[in-house]
């Protein structure tokens, strides 16, 4: 009797370990192969599941995702976000993700034009709807090319969407590199990063202490990036900083060099020296310590920071438009010397009116439109395009720079073939004077014209911000040298300064005697000059 119990014991064992390795293997399956007949991708983002397409399941469930990975300081406002039950025709019943307003339910669905425009209205701006609308189409792209594939080595990792990146099927022991995507950056990336995924040796994606797959994005961000350039752009603003003072002290110390051309050079070195003192507080007090410290002046969005950043701005428009005003002057003298210079005041006028009225018109539109981050957020992707309100000024003024500078080229080439019937000689001249007349110009910025795309990588995209910001900041340390430090005019007035110093330093250094009342004559009249006393008496030693 104990054996025939022992055996039943035994059978009953065996059955249930039968039936429990059967139910194992089951749900093994199903973390790794479609539960259903009906077509159906993998979401390896947390559950690692097979979701079904039919009635657009899929694309809901992702689409959702998409939209739960936007950061909280990217939606200006949390929609209400509900579980639903989905019933299949295979009699399953699945959870779906489901947004309710004003008691009306919605799906996560960029083909629903009523429920994707309250989708986008609860996003900062429509910038960031259409990032999470691509999202959403690369989770259905990846869906589609998944299941037009055919099936793969059942050893690789399985192909999967992560909830931002689609990744294909993967050999064991090996990592992917992949571009990170434009929907993980506020605005639009200045340029292509990467991230990987790793596929372990056993043919299973990398997960955490979770169970949730891994994807490193940590790559991605342009933390690094940004706070090298902002330091190089403060370097640069504090060198001209330094070089700029003593330039315009040393035009208004001296009365000879108070006519009008240095009068108009003194403007310009104060729109440098303006835009080079904000430029570098700005750096300093908004820029950088964002990138370093927890508490973000750019959140608090004070007063004060946005009259910091009004004044960068209008400065540096204002050293555009006194670009504009001296390439005015000067054009006027070479190609109509006999007019003269024209009125000083026109020039002010040029210089400093249409900077003023065109900040004050930028600074109204971002009250109004976007009154936040200190009005800092200037990135070009942004809907309403204010930036575009200093940049057409801007490229205008090269524009016409570059006409005056071609006529001015000419006319010296004319005057100089006069003068010389050398050709070569009187282009070469020409040439020279065209050099030094480019940063007054403002043509050195051609360098630069051209921003690279968001696909270029990285390393080539900071080398150009490094030279862009060089060219920038260091606007006020060219000029100053040019037109100040190197000047003829210039050098000749501290040069008899200098000598004037030390003649009283050689004189005060040598003068030993004392007046004698004798030596009073008068060189005028001589005749009536009272005869020399020489009282002098020799003493001679025996």
């Amino acid at each position: 009797m104990l054996s025939v119990r022992i055996k039943h014991l035994v059978f009953v064992m065996a059955w249930w370990w039968w039936w429990w390795s059967g139910q194992c293997h089951a749900i093994k399956t199903t973390m790794t192969t479609p539960s259903t007949e009906l077509p159906s991708c993998r979401m390896g983002y947390s559950s690692q599941e097979y979701y079904p397409t039919e009635a657009g399941y899929y694309n809901h469930q992702t689409c959702f995702f998409c939209y739960h990975f936007v950061p909280r300081h990217r939606r200006k406002v949390d929609l209400q976000v509900d579980h639903v039950a989905v019933t299949l025709s295979d009699g399953r019943t699945l959870a779906d993700f489901i947004f309710r307003v004003e008691n009306a339910t919605y799906h996560f669905d960029p083909e629903d034009e009523e429920a994707w425009q309250l989708v986008v209205e609860s996003l900062v701006d429509e910038v960031e709807g259409r990032k999470l609308a691509d999202c959403c189409f690369e989770a259905v792209t990846c869906c589609n090319e998944t299941l037009s594939r055919p099936q793969g080595d059942p050893s690789h990792c399985p192909a999967t969407w992560d909830g931002w990146h689609c990744f294909g099927p993967t050999p064991p022991g090996t990592s992917v590199s992949f571009t990170c995507p434009h929907y993980a950056y506020r605005g639009l990336p200045e340029c292509a990063l990467e991230g990987h995924k790793h596929c372990q040796a056993d043919g299973n994606w990398t997960v955490d202490e979770k169970g949730a797959e891994i994807t490193d994005y940590s790559t991605c961000s342009h933390h690094h990036h940004h706070l090298l350039l902002y330091s190089w752009e403060a370097a640069t603003h504090a060198i001209s900083l330094l070089a700029l003072p003593p330039a315009l002290f040393v035009l208004l110390y001296y009365r000879q060099l108070r006519v009008q051309r240095f009068l108009l050079h003194v403007h310009l070195f104060v729109a440098l020296l303006g835009k080079a003192l904000f430029n570098f507080i700005d750096n300093l007090a908004l820029r950088i310590p964002e990138y370093k410290e927890d508490a973000s002046q750019l959140d608090e969005n004070t007063v004060a920071c946005r009259v910091l950043v009004f004044f960068a701005k209008g400065f540096n428009l204002a050293v555009w438009t006194w670009m504009l005003a001296e390439s005015l002057y000067l054009h006027r003298l070479i190609v109509a010397a006999f007019r003269g210079g024209g009125k000083t005041w026109v020039y002010v006028l040029v210089g400093w009116v249409p900077a003023l009225v065109v900040a004050l018109c930028w600074a109204a539109g971002k009250a109004v439109l976007e009154d936040a981050e200190c009005w800092l957020g200037h990135d070009p992707s942004t809907s309403h395009q204010l930036h575009l309100i200093f940049d057409i000024p801007k490229l205008i003024i090269l524009l016409v720079n570059t006409v005056l500078l071609a006529n001015m080229t000419r006319v010296l080439v004319t005057k100089l073939q006069g003068v010389n019937a050398d050709y070569a000689t009187a282009t070469r001249n020409a040439v020279k004077a065209t050099v030094f007349l480019l940063p007054m110009f403002g043509l050195q910025f051609f360098l630069t014209l051209y921003l690279p795309s968001p696909s270029t990588r990285c390393a080539w995209t900071q080398v150009y911000f490094i030279v862009a910001t060089a060219l920038d900041g260091l606007q006020g340390l060219y000029v100053s040298v040019v037109y100040c430090y190197i000047n003829k005019e210039v050098r000749l007035q501290v040069r008899r300064s200098v000598y004037r110093v030390k003649g009283r330093l050689y004189a005060q250094g040598h003068s030993t005697t004392t007046h004698d009342p004798r030596t009073n004559i008068s060189l005028l009249s001589t005749s009536h000059a009272p005869p020399l006393e020489t009282d002098i008496t020799i003493t001679t030693s025996t």
